[in-house]
């Protein structure tokens, strides 16, 4: 009887939490994988189905961390505005229990993981979601993270399934070899630094805004800099730690990745970069750039990127605001955040249970297409 009651107990904790419907699917691929996938609905008739897509490397329909999985976050957010939530499992990726990532991978799977395979797979998966008599009329709208941005427009592009809109969250302008040429010069670094550092504007760390007696200042100095010495930094010997600075740090790096790229030298990227394989980068760094695939796309697109995104630069949703502009388009819309990282201030909901402006714009904009 006792465990009858905190079943019950946790089931309706479950359910107060939780504002969707969860049903797993499992989806044969064209070339004969099988993924699983998990497709969160809300309690009304569902009228549109934002389909996930997510960042670079192992992810699963969860995206589980220690405390929270971050794919049920959103599916809450999303559900809560009526609209279901699709996440899948990347190739050869399911939920392990190791942190940090809790993705257990199998590497002959995994390898098969491109832009353009990954651009099949989904055409593959809302295939399947729309051989459903429910889902039938549904709109699908590609909500694209970073690497997501560049898959969802090809999906978009290639036309074999129907897209409605474009949700890009941390768009990726540029080719992938360029962004993580800009990544490894420090420009992220740089841009998450004088966020927190830079006082007067000059896009620049003087010895005084880096020995700031501030706790934020404090803190960050570890976390980026690990508490080195101002003239440690400034290499270059100019007054002030900059990208000059960062870029002499890091870019012999970057002429050794490319190098372990060119070489297939998985194993070495794997422990010193990140679980990508060489074909993903050789297979990206041919694909042509967001900035010119998009401006042939007639459906709405929605971009939302934070000003402080460290990942990949703002500048390039200006630039292509400039270039839909020159070509007469109007399905372009841009959402530039203010004091936004990468992730749109996720960790505010973790923090205070209040969604960050970005991810309320977000969910508001999807709503209305």
């Amino acid at each position: 009887m006792k465990q009858v009651i905190i079943s019950l107990f946790l089931f309706l904790l479950s359910s107060s939490t939780f504002a969707f419907i969860p049903e797993i699917k499992t989806i044969p691929l064209n070339d004969g994988e099988i993924i699983e996938a998990r497709l969160c609905l809300p309690e009304n008739e569902v009228k549109t189905i934002i389909f996930c897509i997510s960042g670079t490397g192992p992810t699963t329909y969860l995206t589980k961390r220690p405390t929270f999985n971050f794919f049920d976050e959103l599916a809450n957010g999303f559900c809560n505005e009526g609209m279901a939530f699709f996440t899948y499992n990347r190739r050869g990726c399911k939920t392990g229990e190791i942190s940090p990532l809790f993705v257990e991978v199998d590497s002959a799977q995994y390898a098969k993981y491109t832009p353009v395979q990954e651009a099949e797979d989904i055409e593959a998966m809302i295939s399947f979601l729309q051989k459903d008599q429910r889902f039938t009329a549904c709109k699908i709208i590609l909500y694209g993270m970073s690497e997501g941005t560049i898959i969802a427009s090809l999906v978009a592009e290639r036309k074999v399934v129907h897209i409605d809109a474009l949700l890009l969250h941390g768009y990726a302008h540029e080719n992938m070899y360029d962004i993580i040429l800009w990544q490894n010069k420090g420009h992220g670094v740089m841009t998450m630094a004088n966020s927190v550092f830079d006082k007067d504007g000059d896009k620049a760390i003087s010895k005084e805004e880096y020995e700031a007696e501030e706790e934020t200042v404090i803190r960050h100095k570890t976390y980026i800099f690990q508490n080195m010495p101002f003239d440690s930094l400034d290499i270059v010997k100019n007054g002030v730690i900059d990208i000059h600075d960062i870029e002499k740090m890091r870019m012999p790096f970057h002429g050794e990745l490319i190098k372990r790229v060119t070489n297939n030298d998985w194993l070495w990227i794997r422990s010193n970069y990140f679980n990508i394989t060489p074909q993903w980068f050789k297979s990206h760094f041919k694909l042509e750039p967001n900035k010119t695939r998009l401006l042939r796309l007639n459906i709405p697109i929605h971009i939302f990127h934070g000003k402080e995104d460290a990942n990949v630069p703002v500048e390039g949703v200006y630039d292509l605001q400039e270039r839909f502009e020159v070509c007469n388009k109007t399905n372009l819309n841009i959402h530039v955040l203010e004091k936004h990282n990468h992730d749109l201030n996720f960790q505010d909901w973790l923090i205070h249970k209040k969604w960050s402006e970005g991810f309320s714009l977000l969910f508001s904009v999807a709503k209305e297409i």
